[in-house]
């Protein structure tokens, strides 16, 4: 699976009646131990419990069920539970040839491949959350990084929770990654448990930055985490949005800068004049802004619905809709960005009309979008 420090294979006996061979003990934990075996030319993983009791192995085959329905670029792959393999009753599954999260940054790399990481982490983990299914131990060491392409493969589901195993639920966790209503075993457990321990793993993967984010996701508080894997996603992907619009204004205070200056100068002979002109480039600038900004939360918008999983969401039309309510707040937020910079009340409603008029644009549209979308998805 791994060749690390933290799995050191051992050898076995590599005759077992033809089938599988080359048996090697890889992982021991205190509730299971995961071999390495070869079968027909091909190296698989098979997991089996410590004890091979009853209670241990009926676990083993509830994690397998919740696991067989899984099909994610990023998730493990499930092939077979059998009970004759050579360790006993085992889940057999892909063989990753990797290491764990933890090593990979150690490897110290750059920040394009820990962005893309952790984009293939929050991708898994919101596949799980559509799929009702909360992992209920995301950490490090559950995080394998391929050697070949460094993709990302989510694994260990032995403590994992979904609605249809909600009454045998075994709540399990890692001390130092688990949220505080999962250390604590309250059984009042969510999606924002897993959105606490993605904050912690984000730490790791960004040491000293994302503080906003990290600090929002590992809430004591889980009311005020964020509700779901979309809405972290959606606070990524618009990290940067601020800085945008400084920059912006930053630079037609720049433009504007020589003809202040101008005004300055021969402000007793064109005072009137150049007033006017100056307050109609201030206007004209913060119009680009309202459009460049307003422009690109639509395009996210479109995108996001885009993207909605018809085969995992049960109402899309009303996803959809929810997308564009936050891009209405989105866009609340830059009007009044931008309505602070009005120099008097003229220019404020001015201002304030235009947002209206290009919100409506917007809004008009991305409906128009959404039933289309959702028209087109159930041909």
């Amino acid at each position: 699976m791994i060749d690390s420090e933290s799995f050191r294979p051992l050898n076995m006996p590599t005759d077992y009646s033809g089938r599988y061979t080359d048996v090697e003990l890889i992982r021991s934990t205190s509730h299971a131990r995961l071999f390495r075996m070869r079968k027909a030319g091909r190296l698989f993983i098979a997991k089996t419990t410590c004890t091979n009791d009853a209670r241990s192995t009926e676990l083993l085959k509830r994690e397998y069920e919740l696991s067989l329905g899984l099909s994610h670029p990023n998730i493990i792959h499930v092939y077979t539970y059998e009970t004759d393999t050579p360790i006993g009753p085992a889940i057999v599954m892909e063989y990753v040839d990797g290491c764990t999260l933890s090593e990979y940054l150690s490897t110290s790399p750059d920040k394009t491949s820990r962005k893309r990481i952790f984009e293939q982490i929050l991708s898994a983990v919101d596949y799980l959350h559509k799929a009702s299914v909360l992992h209920n131990d995301l950490k490090p060491e559950n995080i394998l990084v391929t050697r070949s392409n460094h993709d990302i493969r989510l694994i260990d589901f032995g403590f994992a929770d979904d609605d249809s195993h909600y009454q045998e639920r075994l709540l399990g966790s890692t001390r130092g990654y688990a949220s505080p209503e999962l250390s604590i075993h309250n059984g009042d457990i969510d999606a924002r448990s897993d959105i606490y321990s993605l904050g912690l793993i984000m730490r790791e993967i960004f040491p000293g930055r994302y503080h906003h984010i990290i600090k929002r996701c590992t809430n004591p508080d889980k009311a005020r985490r964020y509700a779901s894997v979309e809405q972290l996603n959606l606070a990524w992907r618009q990290r940067k949005l601020p800085y945008r619009i400084i920059g912006v204004l930053a630079v037609t205070a720049m433009i504007l800068l020589p003809t202040i200056l101008y005004i300055n100068e021969h402000i007793e002979r064109t005072r009137y004049t150049r007033s006017i002109e100056r307050r109609q480039m201030l206007c004209d600038s913060l119009f680009q802004v309202i459009d460049i900004n307003y422009e690109a939360q639509y395009s996210l918008t479109r995108d996001s619905i885009n993207n909605i999983d018809t085969n995992t969401s049960t109402q899309p039309y009303s996803d959809a809709m929810m997308m564009i309510a936050h891009f209405y707040e989105r866009t609340l937020k830059i009007q009044e960005e931008v309505l602070l910079s009005a120099p008097d009340k003229t220019m404020h409603t001015q201002l304030a009309g235009y947002c209206n008029q290009v919100y409506s644009t917007y809004q008009k549209k991305l409906v128009e979008h959404a039933a289309q979308w959702v028209y087109t998805m159930h041909k």
